[in-house]
């Protein structure tokens, strides 16, 4: 028997491709301001449901790993705003990502998690959020608190209000969302840290 070495194969593009055609369809769909479901997102998307659930278990996870996905670009820019110094900045640009996001996919994020559609994939967003936010601002937490906890509370807070927002029961534009999101943050959260001579 004569062993192959060193031939590896391609990754296999059909499912980068079925995903593309489904949040394509999502796209469409919400900018047509349709309702979506798995079933008009497939029809839209020209594809079998069993090709959806080869991606995602459900609407809600499209959602949750929209948001994941976003959480790791989100994580590296409030990663490098930081060690810059600028907390304030850092908060601003990541809560501004988090916005366009979901500006861009309103009528899913509205569908998900202001809808009720599922409860779960709100707690898998919410709990996306706390990890980031711990990730950022856990060391600045004041003694005294748990960091975990205010993480938690920052996300809670932060998702509350993008699910009115999307919901329209919030009426203002993305600035003024941004500036009202960004003011309620705990000082400690958006103050650069001091240095000691």
């Amino acid at each position: 028997m004569i062993a192959r070495t060193g031939s590896t194969r391609s990754p296999d593009p059909r499912p980068a491709r079925t995903r593309a055609s489904i949040l394509s369809a999502i796209e469409r769909l919400g900018a047509a301001g349709t309702d979506l479901s798995v079933a008009g997102i497939v029809s839209e998307a020209q594809l079998s449901r069993s090709s959806f659930y080869s991606q995602f278990k459900d609407l809600g996870d499209v959602a949750v790993q929209l948001v994941r996905e976003l959480y790791v670009e989100l994580q590296q820019r409030d990663a490098e705003l930081r060690e810059k110094g600028g907390a304030e900045e850092a908060a601003r640009s990541s809560t501004e990502m988090l916005i366009q996001e979901f500006q861009q996919r309103r009528n899913l994020y509205a569908a998900v998690l202001g809808g009720g559609a599922t409860i779960s994939a709100q707690w898998e967003v919410c709990e996306i959020m706390a990890e980031g936010a711990l990730e950022s601002v856990g060391p600045l937490v004041p003694e005294g608190i748990n960091p975990v906890f205010a993480a938690k509370y920052i996300a809670a807070g932060v998702l509350a209000s993008l699910i009115d927002w999307i919901n329209g029961e919030v009426q203002c534009d993305e600035a003024t969302l941004l500036d009202q999101i960004v003011t309620m943050l705990p000082d400690w959260v958006i103050a650069s840290p001091t240095t000691t001579p």
